[in-house]
């Protein structure tokens, strides 16, 4: 009977080794459903080609969404690949640069004051 690739790489303790590195982080992220509802999690641990997710259980996810993390200049298309209480795997699809930021606000015109009024007199105060 042939064995689990997970079998195969047990330790002893009975852990499984990962294929690749993960590396532990606490990043904000955001979830963005492909209707465009955005939800709120953090990363607890990354690899090449998957991530941890903290995510309240209340929050059903779909097989498929967007992951954007803050402060970053990338998003990711990933893939569910389990779910655990305030947890969640994915597995990383693909990764997509986002362009640069570009200003939203227009740049505000400004006339020049009209100062050829000051020092001059009203003729309502002079009587006239």
């Amino acid at each position: 009977m042939a064995e689990h690739a997970s079998e195969v790489n047990a330790d002893p303790k009975g852990l499984v080794q990962r294929r690749e590195t993960r590396t532990s982080t606490n990043w904000i992220a955001m979830i963005r459903l492909f209707d465009g509802t955005e939800i709120p999690c953090n990363v607890k641990d990354i690899s090449k080609s998957g991530a941890k997710l903290g995510v309240p259980s209340s929050w059903d996810l779909p097989s498929a969404f967007m992951l954007k993390i803050l402060g970053r200049d990338f998003v990711m298309r990933v893939t569910l690949a389990w779910r655990r209480g305030n947890y969640a795997g994915v597995h990383i699809d693909r990764i997509a640069k986002l362009p640069p930021a570009v200003e939203t606000t227009a740049p505000v015109e400004t006339t020049k004051p009209d100062y050829s009024s000051i020092g001059t007199r009203s003729r309502r105060f002079l009587g006239e």
